[in-house]
């Protein structure tokens, strides 16, 4: 068995590590990382804008239109922009990976340039092509796959002017911000006009435009991924089955689970904020029941006798509930721990994501809202700030069950700690 176990964990980190090692997939994560604080501000405003329990509503409303207003406005500069601020993270992070961060910023401006030449707008007058109105729908999370690809061709496209050096160069005198700017010159014009000849390629398509051309082909998949409940849960069970060899699932399967789900949730999210039926069942999310050690420690709190398992139950239990899981983890452990494979890796995740699913077609939970809520907040709090007071009670029930799922293991660990406490004491 042992040999076994080593033979998986080093399948398993080798997965991993490509995963970590993954440059594109870096660029992509620390990319949202650096936009955090603006999709979560959006999904606060979206929350308070959306939310209809009782009579909020009609008090939103008779307070005076201008706090809705104000709330559909930072939302609309926010989580509404998503494209623009993800271009330009994609752009700056690709600099900082590739060894050029002296235009990072550069390049993030250059980005953001790129997407709006290659998104449509409608014009004043057709002769001289002024513009007139450019589509906000393209600028937030219908955009955001074209602003991703865009940040990184820009990325792409000045990496390989500076490698073969195709830049202007000025004398050793010249300050470094003023040669940095003149180095990005030709680089940023072969840029702009790469991404205009994109544009003009495209207008000639039957789709007319880049955006239009890249969402139809993006949602096919997109469609299919959230309608997978079992792809969806196998994504999660592999996860907690890195996490069962010692390896952070969480930061080897986030990223991928970002990349796919992110235009779901923020499609939900703007339909909540604006009052519309939310478009889809499964957007990478489920009612929680804790982020993996919670339910084990509280079922731990409630058989466990041994003095070494209650002791790191009551160190673990605060930072688990908060969503800091390693003391649990390597404390207990839950790590390589066979017992509590079965419970941690296959059945409780299945619980949250089945239970989620079921409990949405018989209507009795409501579809995620799509809202971007910091990982540290207790579980019940985010299944209400997400799924509204039903996803609440749902994951009160659900952690209920976890706990109950958990019991049984904890208990036959627990004396097996219990007896090994006994034989010290006898030996000693």
């Amino acid at each position: 068995m042992t040999k076994f176990n080593e033979k998986v964990k080093q399948i398993l980190t080798k997965v991993s590590e490509s995963f970590a090692q993954s440059v594109t997939l870096n660029i992509i994560s620390s990319s949202f990382m650096m936009i955090l604080p603006v999709i979560i501000i959006g999904s606060i405003a979206a929350l308070l804008k959306g939310i209809d329990i009782g009579g909020y509503q009609k008090w939103l409303m008779s307070s005076g239109i201008a706090f809705y207003k104000a709330l559909a406005t930072i939302y609309q500069f926010t989580t509404g922009f998503m494209a623009i601020f993800i271009t330009f993270s994609v752009g700056y992070q690709y600099a900082n990976r590739k060894n050029i961060n002296k235009q990072a910023i550069t390049i993030g401006i250059l980005s953001v340039v790129s997407f709006l030449i290659v998104t449509p707008y409608t014009v004043a007058d057709k002769k001289t092509f002024s513009p007139l109105n450019l589509p906000f729908s393209w600028l937030g999370v219908s955009g955001m796959f074209l602003a991703i690809v865009v940040g990184f061709l820009v990325g792409i496209i000045f990496k390989f002017c500076i490698d073969k050096d195709i830049r202007i160069k000025l004398p050793e005198a010249v300050p470094q911000e003023v040669s940095n700017q003149f180095s990005a010159l030709i680089p940023g014009v072969i840029t702009i006009t790469f991404f205009a000849i994109v544009d003009f390629l495209f207008g000639l398509t039957p789709f007319g435009n880049v955006q239009d051309a890249v969402y139809a082909l993006v949602r096919i998949p997109l469609g299919f991924v959230g309608k997978s409940v079992v792809g969806y849960y196998f994504i999660i069970m592999f996860m907690y089955l890195l996490w069962f060899f010692g390896i952070h699932g969480g930061m080897t399967v986030g990223p991928i689970i970002m990349m796919i789900f992110m235009p779901l949730q923020l499609e939900n999210l703007a339909a909540y904020q604006a009052g519309q039926a939310l478009p889809h069942a499964f957007v990478g999310t489920h009612i929680s029941v804790g982020t993996g050690s919670l339910a084990l420690l509280v079922a731990g709190l409630i058989v466990c006798k041994s003095k070494s398992n209650r002791s790191i139950i009551k160190l673990a239990l605060i930072p688990a509930f908060f969503g800091v899981d390693e003391p649990a983890y390597f404390g207990l452990p839950m790590i390589l721990n066979p017992i509590f494979f079965i419970p941690w890796v296959i059945v409780v995740p299945a619980l949250q994501v089945f239970g989620t699913y079921f409990l949405q077609l018989l209507k009795l939970v409501p579809y995620c809202n799509g809202a971007q809520i910091f990982g540290s907040t207790p579980f019940f709090l985010i299944n209400l700030m997400t799924y509204q007071w039903q996803g609440c009670i749902a994951g009160l029930v659900f952690f209920v069950l976890a706990v109950c799922v958990y019991l049984p293991f904890m208990k036959i660990y627990d004396k097996q700690c219990l007896e090994k406490e006994e034989s010290e004491i006898e030996n000693s």
